[in-house]
């Protein structure tokens, strides 16, 4: 897929989606670079944008739910209680790393699934003077 191609895969609008310019840069960073890993692998397709879309999303909420969890910790204090609670950015995060983990390994970004994904088929198949050779005739 040329680069052309690769720019026809418009991102989609992150301001609509986030009010937060931190999440806005964030997904347009993460859109950038998930499209370049699937260029350079060549499994770049119109049918996976949706998926890189969902992708985005889950790495910008761990991403966010990562950043509350650094500053306030995993423990939160209660306002009434004398015990503290769970911080529920911890269990987004979780669950977005899971998600994450998930959506990588259906595009080939991981390790392990980048060896079975297959490249996208580029346009028709070239003649060559072999395949006139080989043709059976009836």
């Amino acid at each position: 897929m040329s680069v052309t191609e690769t720019a026809s895969l418009s991102a989609p609008d992150w301001a609509a989606a986030y009010p937060d310019a931190i999440d806005v840069a964030e997904a347009e960073e993460q859109w950038r670079a998930v499209m370049a890993d699937l260029h350079v692998a060549g499994t770049l397709a119109e049918a996976t944008a949706h998926t890189v879309s969902r992708l985005v999303e889950f790495r910008v909420q761990y991403r966010k739910a990562a950043r509350h969890v650094a500053e306030h910790g995993t423990i939160l204090k209660a306002k009434k209680a004398a015990i503290g609670q769970w911080n529920p950015n911890w269990s987004a995060m979780q669950q977005a790393d899971a998600r994450i983990s998930h959506l990588e390994s259906k595009l080939g970004l991981d390790p392990i699934s980048r060896g079975k994904t297959t490249k996208v088929a580029s346009g028709k198949r070239k003649q060559r003077a072999a395949d006139a050779y080989l043709k059976t005739s009836s």
